[in-house]
């Protein structure tokens, strides 16, 4: 509560930063070249483990192996390392939802796996329904399915995965217009940016919508703020048990964006002398962390337990707090206009 306390009197307080001109390349190349491109190269290379994973499991008449639950982690945590970034290739021919059909309001992928069990024979999983591509598909096959009878859907969808993933990485590094360069290169002719300024708000529109998506979505939605009563089954993942992974994951990749190793948001902070900023966006993640950490069991399970509620309410109140922060008083000390909209469209 202190935390959230000084980003309030900070808010209050604090003059806020005209709009600069001076967003630097360097900053702009050290958030695509060290947090970027590493989560989509980390999420292929996981992606890709994780199909091998149920190749092997399949070819030896199971599926549910305690190797393929460990690369079914291992690639969706991966994948939310990943999904703080919301321009670029990962929008192209819906791969965003291709990878994570959620939430499912509709129960469209009962419906969908319903269908490729009907159909028989091995589907052709990147034609079929949205719904059935990704992970929350794949995981009801692993998690609730039906063992190896589920392998002719299994393996598509694995494979599926990875080669999206793959091709995304594709597009950001290599070719004759990678999206990279779009981004570190603005105005040069790759299209989509003309200034520094363009990319790095691009950039921190994912950052603030992670952030978001974790406020939203994965916190108040279970917790039944529209309802008033805890809704389990609203909890991402939920069963596989690693609801709280993906939160956490999606809080460490926005710490590393803000202040990881090489040319960060942090040091952008420092060098234009908002120390004060600085040191109380890096508390905030600390301590936000620290908390996510607390929740020590599934998520599906603390939604309901009153003792969890309080660490729930204090993390949902962190997260906000980061949020308001970066929105109201980070990036226009960085050169973009206060109060940018993290949803605004693709």
């Amino acid at each position: 509560m202190r935390i959230l306390v000084a980003v309030l009197a900070f808010l209050a307080f604090a003059p806020t930063a005209g709009a600069r001109a001076d967003v630097s390349k360097e900053l702009v190349q050290g958030l695509v070249d060290g947090n970027v491109v590493p989560a989509y190269r980390a999420f292929a290379a996981a992606a890709g483990t994780l199909s091998d994973a149920v190749d092997d499991a399949c070819a030896a008449g199971d599926l549910a192996t305690d190797a393929v639950k460990s690369a079914f982690a291992d690639a969706w945590r991966a994948w939310a390392g990943a999904r703080h970034v919301v321009k670029g290739p990962v929008t192209y021919f819906d791969r965003q939802f291709r990878i994570e059909f959620w939430p499912d309001t509709r129960n469209a992928i009962t419906r969908g796996l319903a269908d490729l069990r009907a159909e028989g024979g091995t589907p052709e999983i990147a034609a079929a329904v949205v719904a059935v591509q990704g992970f929350p598909a794949l995981e009801r096959v692993i998690f609730s399915g039906e063992g190896a009878n589920d392998c002719f859907i299994a393996t598509p969808i694995a494979a599926n995965l990875h080669n999206i993933a793959a091709e995304i990485l594709v597009d950001w590094t290599e070719g004759d217009a990678p999206f990279r360069r779009a981004m570190t290169e603005p105005g040069s002719g790759a299209g989509v940016y003309f200034t520094y300024s363009e990319s790095l708000t691009a950039l921190m529109t994912g950052a603030i919508a992670s952030l978001e998506g974790v406020i939203r979505l994965r916190l108040k939605r279970p917790l039944g703020e529209d309802t008033g009563k805890p809704r389990p089954k609203r909890v991402e993942a939920w069963r596989s048990g690693l609801s709280m992974d993906l939160i956490r994951a999606d809080l460490a990749t926005v710490a590393d964006f803000y202040g990881g190793e090489g040319e960060r948001v942090d040091g952008a902070l420092r060098q234009n002398g908002e120390t004060e900023l600085a040191d109380l966006m890096t508390k905030a993640f600390r301590l936000t962390q620290e908390t996510a950490a607390k929740i020590d069991t599934p998520l599906v399970k603390a939604v309901t337990d009153p003792a969890a509620q309080p660490v729930l309410d204090e993390l949902v109140t962190q997260v906000s707090a980061l949020k308001a922060l970066i929105i109201q008083k980070v990036g226009p000390a960085l050169g973009i206009s206060a109060g940018f909209n993290a949803l605004d469209g693709d």
